[in-house]
């Protein structure tokens, strides 16, 4: 029997992360889209030039929302694509930020939680999932139970996600002291 290839990885490796990753761009942009003023407060804090904050203030959310269509369509690949174009975005302005010793709001929804290398390692790790999700799956049906799955495995990588967030705003920053 051959290995799998490319060529022929299981729908469910490819549609779990692409669920998944949509319910995580919905979560985003609806974040955004609902509390636009503070998402507002992020961009500046971010230092996004004057000149682009309102389309930056609209742009992104509807970025997010195609992103979240389309990795729920036949042009799964393209949202994937977007995905991690977005992601890298992020981690590249998390990074930025971190390199200047700034430490503001990631703007990731929900409560405030401080940028962090971790979260920069996050968008990493999420652009893994982003090329599972642009995959071709193999040409097998996707049937009732693999459907059951799927969600089963959104609705646990939401609660891990949530978890993990959570964890992460408890942590308080380390000062490194400088012993004599």
């Amino acid at each position: 029997m051959a290995a799998p290839t490319l060529e022929t990885v299981d729908p469910l490796l490819v549609w779990i992360p692409a669920a998944w990753l949509a319910a995580l761009f919905a979560h985003a942009a609806l974040s955004k889209l609902l509390d636009s003023a503070l998402f507002l407060q992020h961009l500046g804090a971010y230092r996004v030039p004057d000149r682009w904050l309102g389309l930056l203030q609209h742009g992104l959310p509807l970025a997010e929302l195609a992103v979240t269509v389309l990795l729920l369509s036949p042009w799964r690949a393209l949202g994937a694509l977007g995905a991690a174009g977005l992601l890298a975005a992020y981690a590249g302005a998390m990074a930025t930020h971190l390199r200047a010793g700034r430490r503001p709001d990631c703007g990731c929804g929900g409560e405030p939680l401080p940028l962090s290398w971790v979260l920069v390692g996050r968008n990493l790790g999420l652009m893994a999932l982003a090329l599972a999700a642009s995959l071709t799956p193999a040409d097998r049906t996707m049937t009732l139970a693999d459907h059951a799955v799927t969600a089963a495995a959104v609705l646990l990588g939401s609660l891990l996600w949530a978890a993990f967030h959570q964890v992460l705003r408890q942590q308080r920053p380390t000062r490194f002291v400088e012993k004599h």
